[in-house]
């Protein structure tokens, strides 16, 4: 995503330009993309496409992924497999570690992002047990259904 390396053959594929899709700037894929992946080094500009706006005729958008032969993306696991349930979309493995459920719940995975639930410091009983209700089998469950990797135990 530098554009360092812009053809497939450099790295073992076919003779194909890399079509790269990022996302806007200010999304949490994006964030996470350039905080840990891409560190100190410059992301080129993602791909644009112009769209119609009601208050200022056409503005420049970033560009929405199309899963062609020579693309590249990057986004949530959870989004590409639920949100966005393509089966043609082939989650990559870094360094011969899949995105399994099991490699990010156990770290193996190197590219992992924390999800939290934060409440007030004095919360209400309500809260309280809804809380506990996410760490209990069947919030765990529900974690799970909607695409997130589930932690392995609950609170005693």
């Amino acid at each position: 995503f530098s554009g360092a390396i812009t053809n497939w053959r450099t790295v073992g594929g076919n003779d194909q330009e890399i079509q790269t899709w990022q996302r806007p700037e200010d999304s949490g894929s994006q964030t996470v993309m350039q905080s840990q992946v891409m560190k100190n080094v410059r992301m080129i500009s993602p791909q644009e496409t112009e769209v119609a706006s009601m208050m200022e005729g056409m503005i420049k958008v970033v560009a929405e992924y199309r899963n062609t032969n020579n693309a590249i993306g990057y986004t949530f696991r959870y989004y590409a497999t639920q949100m966005n349930d393509d089966k043609n979309i082939k989650l990559l493995a870094i360094n011969g570690i899949a995105p399994t459920a099991e490699n990010i719940r156990n770290g193996k995975y190197p590219y992992i992002v924390d999800a939290f639930m934060v409440t007030r410091e004095n919360t209400t009983s309500e809260t309280q047990k809804l809380l506990e209700w996410f760490l209990t089998p069947q919030g765990q469950s529900l974690v799970e259904d909607v695409g997130y990797v589930p932690m392995y135990k609950t609170l005693p």
